[in-house]
């Protein structure tokens, strides 16, 4: 068939070869769309463990992650994983991720291998036709691998820190609940990723071995524990010096603005070297020297019981810097002692540094509760709002007071001190030493109108000289009250809060009270315990009575008698007695110890079947007693009722340790409101 004319050029040789050109362009254009849009690649992945360890090595609790370079359907995947041992194990994806999740903790120390098999498919429909392999292994148990001071190091600086690197992160609390120090040291503890620091809170002993171990439980992030218990020890350095105690405390809050600032160390300083050794930030002026403290457990080797400044290499222990002017309310003030500080035997003491914060003085104590507590470094004289906030220092002494007594109107406070009696204002103005000479004196008790101090006193050997009445407005020409009786020497050996470990107030507090017009005196004798009315006005000679006390005894006025806690069978019954002016005795219930009165009512301490002591209250004496109190941990002491009567004060002791304070609490007479002020303390009073 003929082309028309005017189609003839489709037969011409350049047509031909243009057409065959694009033909080939058009094959090669499908051909790479073929190529570009149509995945014919099969997936490939990376195999890892999710939580690697240092070294290289898995955690416990790691999972496997296989990592695809593009979606897969995920059954081909799982089908084709494998774990060898195998443990049980769950599946859960994340974009193209397989995370595979071990059902329980990886067992340690442990070779694992995961095998992929052919047969994982894409999206695509394209399968891996290869396998893939991978092994780990799972760490070792958590152990040290590095400790400062090295072990067995020798000489110390008692100042260092202690630390201890583990191989990985560790559960911190698990690791302390583990760690045990000998001999025992306070301490601070910090952590840096993988390694604890204990830093002592007081420098260590001198010349002292210590050992540091770390046992059960510790464990480390992963719940692992330590193979075996970890053991390092050292010895410290031969200073020659040691802290025993700073005054005041470290960190201690209401501290007296006329405190003393004061370093005890164990044994006898080169006064020499003390010159400028303590300084305070905000600066403060003042004087430092070395002193002994009173001390009335051995006359007549020191019969004042005063502190006194002490001459070269007489055996003084105490630094005491005393600064020129009282020091600033609300304040922090750090504390340096320089290393310059020698013994006698030339040997240096630590540079010790710290802080604490001042108080502001009380203006007066009228509904405050008074209490004693060592927080500040020793036993003195502190108040607190009734609801347990603001607590501040009312005296400062350096040797552990160990009685004290407020006036009616709050003003004035007296207190015993290493022997020694004395007075001032509730603020701190007009401080008067009341002892005389060499004689020793405890257990002051102000009389109803204020106008004189009842003290137990003994000569300067030791000697008994009973009770003494002292003027306060002359302070002269006292007079002897009872002939006998006086405190045993010794205040000065209890420590902590002044708690003896038995119930009731020591021999050294007030253990007297008064008839309302004060003529009249039941005093329990601090030597023995033995129950005493006297008469004030001196009319008829001291009456003993055939019950021993083991309270401070309370003027009931509505009643017009005495009451007190004692025993009439020598402590085979223990009740409380209602006691006359004229010294008619009579039984009104049980009672351990103390007791106080509001009114008709009265809270006491009763003792429970398994020999601790609680608090009680009936709304009359001789009563009904309802139990406030009956937690066999703690047993409690002291009541004293808020000036109301709708309240009650106490004092707990542990009952494994009645030596170590529980605390302050009130608590409401019908048992509720049971509240803790304070964490420590004893003693507790609440002033009208």
């Amino acid at each position: 068939m003929e082309l028309p004319k005017r189609l003839g050029w489709l037969k011409s040789g350049r047509f031909l070869r243009f057409l065959s050109a694009f033909t080939g362009l058009v094959i090669l254009a499908a051909i790479l769309y073929n190529a570009a849009a149509v995945d014919r690649l099969p997936p490939t992945y990376v195999i890892r463990v999710s939580l690697p360890a240092a070294g290289g090595r898995a955690l416990t609790l790691t999972a496997i992650d296989v990592d695809f370079s593009k979606d897969v359907k995920p059954e081909t995947a799982e089908q084709a994983f494998s774990l060898s041992p195998n443990v049980p194990h769950a599946f859960h994806w994340q974009g193209q991720k397989l995370i595979v999740t071990p059902s329980a903790k990886l067992p340690l120390s442990t070779v694992f291998h995961v095998h992929m098999a052919a047969g994982i498919e894409d999206r695509a429909g394209n399968t891996q036709g290869g396998t893939g392999d991978f092994s780990f292994t799972t760490v070792d148990a958590p152990s040290v691998t590095a400790v400062s001071p090295l072990p067995g190091a020798q000489s110390v600086p008692v100042e260092s820190p202690i630390q201890i690197t583990f191989d990985r992160l560790m559960d911190p609390q698990k690791v302390i609940a583990g760690l045990r120090v000998e001999p025992s040291f306070s301490y601070q503890v910090s952590w840096n990723e993988a390694v604890l620091t204990l830093t002592p809170s007081l420098p260590l002993a001198s010349e002292t071995e210590y050992k540091i171990t770390i046992g059960d439980p510790a464990v480390d992030t992963d719940g692992s524990r330590l193979l075996t218990d970890y053991t390092t020890s050292f010895r410290t350095l031969g200073i020659g010096l040691r802290v025993t105690a700073r005054v005041p405390a470290a960190d201690v809050a209401g501290v007296s603005i006329h405190s003393q600032i004061a370093v005890v160390f164990d044994g006898p300083i080169d006064p020499s070297s003390v010159d400028g050794a303590i300084k305070l930030t905000p600066p403060v002026s003042g004087s430092t020297k070395v002193v002994s403290l009173p001390d009335d457990r051995n006359p007549p080797a020191n019969p004042t019981a005063t502190p006194t400044a002490t001459p070269t290499g007489s055996g003084a222990d105490v630094l005491v810097f005393t600064p020129d002017n009282q020091l600033a309310a609300h304040t922090t003030y750090s504390v340096t002692m320089s290393s310059a500080v020698r013994g006698t035997n030339g040997q240096a003491a630590p540079q010790q540094a710290w802080t604490f914060i001042t108080g502001e003085p009380p203006l007066n104590a009228l509904n405050q509760i008074a209490f004693l507590s060592d927080r500040g470094g020793v036993a003195n004289v502190w108040l607190m709002n009734p609801d347990g906030t603001n607590p501040r220092q009312v005296t400062w002494e350096l040797s552990r007071v160990s009685g004290f007594d407020v006036s009616g109107d709050g003003s004035t406070i007296a207190y015993g001190s290493g022997g020694v009696v004395k007075k001032m204002s509730i603020g701190g103005d007009g401080l008067q030493t009341l002892t005389a000479g060499t004689d020793l004196e405890y257990a002051p008790t102000f009389t109803p109108d204020g106008t004189g101090l009842v003290v137990g006193r003994r000569d300067g050997t030791g000697a008994d000289l009973g009770y003494w009445r002292i003027p306060m407005i002359t302070g002269t020409d006292p007079k002897q009250v009872a002939t006998d009786g006086a405190p045993n020497l010794g205040s000065t050996s209890v420590t902590g809060d002044g708690l003896t470990g038995k119930p009731g107030l020591s021999a050294w507090g007030s253990r007297a009270a008064f008839s309302a017009d004060g003529s009249t005196m039941l005093l329990v004798r601090g030597s023995d315990g033995v129950a005493v009315l006297v008469d004030m006005t001196g009319a008829t000679p001291p009456r003993l009575l055939s019950i021993i006390g083991d309270s401070q005894p309370v003027w009931v006025q509505s009643d017009a008698a005495f009451y007190l806690a004692g025993t009439a069978d020598r402590g085979a019954t223990w009740l409380y007695w209602r006691v006359t002016t004229a010294g008619v005795l009579t039984s009104m219930g049980p009672a351990a110890s103390d007791i106080d009165t509001a009114g008709q009512a009265i809270a006491l301490i009763v003792r429970a079947g398994d020999g601790s002591t609680h608090l009680a209250y009936s709304a009359r004496a001789g009563g009904t007693l309802t139990p406030l109190t009956n937690d066999p941990a703690f047993s409690e002491m002291s009541p004293s009722f808020r000036p109301d009567g709708l309240m009650v004060v106490f004092g707990r002791v542990r009952s494994q340790d009645p030596t170590l304070s529980a605390g302050i609490w009130i608590v409401k007479p019908d048992g509720t409101g049971l509240t803790n002020l304070s964490l420590d303390g004893a003693f507790p009073r609440w002033l009208p």
